[in-house]
């Protein structure tokens, strides 16, 4: 589901009440029925979407409306009717805090929905800041930093909490060049700028530039991307414009057809002219033997549990969907998502000439991330009976690549570093990430050193890191037979089991 208007100003609205509507849906149900609400307007139970998100407008947040004359006839009709009921809607909303002993209407709510949306609409000095990402495509971050000067503070180092809290402004994130982080006061006018409106500057999770990052130094020019999913179309844009557009195409597979209007707006937007968006599953995708395809990014359906406000990653990302996960915890079985996942990697793996293959999800559950990955290797691993063609994880994080080729000594990373969970942090979204790499003797073949992406295509990662040498980087995977499994409960067990 999209908001219907790409500003980001719109959206934030559209979300807030969305949202928040899900969270109240059964209060608001329970009281125009316990009111005798279509009882008495029985006609108006055929809108009975509309009659609950005008009822939240009105008894929940009690937002004033514009004068009636604005207003479509169904919706002018379902406020009289609300008016003309007020009494009762008020008695019933009264009776229900009686009866629950809650202080306030936001009291009516579960204890979970109650802290997320006293979260969502935190507005102190607790609030946890904005990030946004230069989009390079369209211009330099030195241009984008001063033109934002013009409007905040710019701090060229990590400020403290309480030093941005009291005196607002921006800087660059420590980790990633690319991503500026906003004091969350600015969001409105943030949000407002001719720069965002027009996708110079792009409001995203952190945890996307993880993915990212992770590609430095493993995607060749002249051979294609394949993302397995679209999901709301903010990872496959920022793919998309990070690699040589000349020289490298991304193909994004699972577009409902419906979204890909919208989709395409995004990407042109951007400026991105190296996208191709297919409406065709991945798992029904017949690769082209040319131009060839060396990397896959795995981005399938998940719980999205490494959610923690799904308001704020509505609004970054665009994708409603999180609110559905949200609210119908039971919709879709854990292993259901799991079957798929695992038929998404082992299919990804399946493919000849691919060289990388990202796995990434939303999720916290280890049944969904690295067990899925580890029954899949093993399964791979054993059918493949040549040794230069099986995958093995390699450190997530290029900075830790380029210490391993350095020092070959060391000690090895942790398996932690291999099968990557980011923890959700201040608000913001967690998720897996893991990569799988293979040198192949044969195809594609070893790229001459300017011929292989490193910070020069893949912008904005750290220009202190240079992995220009596929040898040296399958130098830095993790043997699987060497990593003990990890102790699973029962519960682990029945979602780990061979499931195809």
């Amino acid at each position: 589901v999209q908001a219907p208007n790409d500003d980001l100003s719109v959206k934030q609205i559209c979300y807030e009440i969305a949202f928040n509507v899900l969270k109240y849906r059964t209060v608001i149900v329970d009281v125009l029925n316990e009111s005798h609400f279509y009882a008495t307007f029985p006609k108006l139970q055929e809108v009975h979407q509309l009659v609950i998100i005008l009822t939240f407008i009105q008894y929940i947040i009690e937002q004033p409306l514009p004068k009636d004359n604005v207003y479509h006839n169904e919706i002018r009709t379902i406020l009289r009717a609300l008016f003309i009921h007020k009494i009762h809607i008020d008695a019933s909303f009264a009776r229900s805090r009686i009866k629950l002993n809650a202080a306030t209407v936001i009291h009516l709510l579960p204890e979970e929905d109650r802290e997320e949306y006293e979260k969502s609409n935190q507005k102190d000095e607790n609030a946890p800041p904005y990030y946004s990402r230069i989009n390079r495509v369209k211009n330099s971050s030195d241009d984008v930093i001063g033109s934002l000067q013009q409007h905040f503070k710019f701090y060229p180092t990590t400020p403290d909490h309480t030093t941005l809290n009291k005196s607002p402004g921006f800087y660059r994130d420590s980790e990633f060049k690319d991503l500026l982080v906003f004091s969350h006061s600015l969001r409105e006018e943030l949000t407002g700028l001719a720069i965002v409106k027009e996708s110079t500057l792009v409001l995203q999770e952190r945890v996307l530039s993880y993915v990212i990052s992770s590609l430095q130094g493993l995607i060749i020019r002249g051979y294609d991307i394949i993302q397995t999913h679209a999901g709301s179309g903010s990872l496959s844009s920022y793919l998309a414009s990070v690699v040589d557009g000349n020289k490298v195409k991304l193909r994004v597979c699972g577009c409902n057809p419906g979204d890909i209007p919208h989709l395409q707006r995004n990407v042109n937007r951007q400026g991105i002219r190296n996208t191709e968006l297919l409406s065709v599953p991945f798992l029904n995708y017949q690769i082209p033997e040319k131009p060839a395809v060396q990397a896959i990014v795995c981005t399938p359906p998940n719980t999205m549990s490494a959610i923690r406000e799904p308001f704020r990653y509505a609004l970054y990302e665009g994708d409603y969907s999180v609110a559905g996960e949200k609210v119908n915890k039971n919709q879709t079985s854990l292993r259901q998502y799991v079957v798929h996942q695992t038929k998404t990697l082992r299919q990804a793996l399946s493919y000849p000439r691919v060289t990388t293959v990202i796995y990434f999800t939303l999720s916290s559950n280890f049944q969904e991330n690295e067990g899925v990955v580890r029954n899949c290797l093993e399964e791979f691993n054993e059918k493949c009976e040549n040794p230069a063609h099986r995958f093995n994880p390699i450190p997530v994080l290029p900075s830790i690549r380029h210490q391993m080729i350095n020092d070959p000594t060391a000690d090895k990373p942790s398996p932690k570093e291999f099968y990557k969970f980011i923890e959700p942090d201040a608000g913001y979204a967690g998720g897996f990430l893991t990569v799988l790499y293979r040198k192949m003797p044969e195809d594609p073949k070893p790229p001459q050193p300017e011929d292989s992406v490193s910070t020069t295509s893949i912008r904005g990662t750290n220009p202190n890191i240079v992995l220009n040498s596929r040898e040296s980087i399958s130098q830095t995977s993790l043997q699987t037979s060497n990593i003990k499994k990890k102790e699973k409960s029962t519960d682990c067990d029945s979602a780990l089991i061979p499931l195809l």
